[in-house]
């Protein structure tokens, strides 16, 4: 027996699925090709990006506290604090100094390497970086959501986006990075 929302569900991720191309950041990744500079931006974009989806989740699951809705938004919250606290060895990792994710820094990082230039004038901070309008629109989307949308929207919403999110960036730190001495002991898994 087909059930109405299961069935809306199953179209919106047809028609949300990503083509049979992977990103090229995500190939990059996959085959170690992807330079440090790369890298050092995904983590503090994933900073902002992060941070935000949680606040997003948390104000939903307090929209629903009652329901068993509100238990599922504080898991989600919680997964991304999982991901919150991996972001600083992947920060160290790519020659960010301890406080890269600190956004109350905003001191040039003259020692991270940027795959080009030992002396990179990068900034340190995700303060000092401006959010790149793309990495943004997401997390900009999921607040609204959060302000606006019925709780049960936004959970059709992202669950209709998990699907094509996870096969957009479903990967891992591949073993071409992995060979870079300074990722080693560092992988990134989804």
């Amino acid at each position: 027996m087909n059930h109405p929302i299961l069935d809306q569900i199953k179209q919106l991720r047809a028609e949300l699925a990503p083509g049979d191309t992977a990103p090229a950041l995500v190939t990059a990744l996959a085959d170690g090709s992807a330079p440090l500079a790369a890298l050092a931006e995904l983590a503090a974009q994933q900073y902002r990006i992060i941070t935000s989806d949680r606040r997003s989740l948390l104000l939903l699951a307090t929209r629903c506290a009652d329901r068993p809705a509100g238990a599922w938004f504080a898991t989600l919250a919680d997964g991304e604090s999982a991901a919150l606290r991996t972001l600083p060895a992947l920060a160290a990792a790519c020659g960010l100094g301890p406080s890269s994710l600190d956004p109350n820094n905003s001191a040039p990082n003259n020692s991270a390497p940027d795959g080009r230039n030992p002396t990179s004038t990068a900034p340190r901070s995700t303060a000092a970086r401006p959010p790149l309008p793309g990495c943004q629109a997401y997390p900009a989307f999921l607040a609204w959501l959060a302000l606006n949308a019925p709780p049960a929207s936004a959970a059709v919403a992202l669950v209709a986006n998990f699907a094509a999110w996870g096969k957009c960036t479903g990967f891992h730190l591949g073993p071409g990075q992995r060979k870079r001495e300074r990722l080693a002991s560092y992988a990134l898994v989804a």
